[in-house]
């Protein structure tokens, strides 16, 4: 009896903690990384690649010069599958998802996340998914990396409940449009400020 009630109250606890966190669903999505690929010579060279990068790629494929009408956000529950890593317009127009973190806790392909994220952290290993062609993505139907993800939501001053999310992620890029070569991208990611 005693056990049921403390699962029931963890449970509780973890549905309030959920239903606050989704008050803020939308982070900024802070990257620095580096990308690998081969020169024409077949040398490896090394670019360091940001956030703002990957939204500079993204806003030049869309034809959009102007930076500060769109952003790079990190959507907790951004679909079904998981989290996600969008490009929006600044007044909130879902533009294109660059990354899917999907299936990182699917028991039916064997994969678990470990901790409980409301006490000391949950992390979990998180297959990365992109759905079309640019610089630093290309439309795969299979994972192209992983993310090595470390998530906790923490109580924050009046009532509000703060995301924690940080991380390091790898992934390939194969030939297609513009790359030549593979590219070869690894780096590290954290939230920034609630865009919501």
């Amino acid at each position: 009896m005693r056990k049921t009630v403390v699962i029931a109250g963890v449970a509780l606890l973890l549905g309030v903690f959920s239903a606050q966190a989704q008050t803020h669903s939308e982070y900024k999505f802070i990257f620095s990384g580096t990308a690998y690929q081969t020169n024409a010579a077949g040398a490896l060279v090394a670019t360091h690649i940001t956030d703002q990068t990957l939204l500079r790629s993204r806003a030049e494929q869309g034809n959009i010069a102007n930076l500060n009408t769109v952003a790079i956000v990190y959507h907790i529950n951004g679909d079904p599958l998981g989290d996600t890593v969008e490009i929006v317009s600044t007044n909130g127009t879902y533009l294109t998802t660059e990354f899917g973190f999907f299936f990182g806790a699917d028991s039916s392909l064997g994969r678990i996340d470990v901790g409980i994220i409301t006490e000391g952290g949950q992390r979990s290993v998180d297959p990365i998914y992109t759905f079309d062609d640019s610089t630093y993505t290309y439309s795969n139907s299979d994972s192209v990396g992983a993310a090595f993800t470390f998530k906790r939501f923490v109580a924050g001053a009046k009532g509000t409940t703060n995301a924690i999310i940080q991380g390091t992620m790898s992934w390939t890029v194969i030939p297609s449009g513009t790359n030549t070569n593979p590219v070869l991208c690894m780096g590290t990611f954290s939230l920034g400020k609630p865009m919501d």
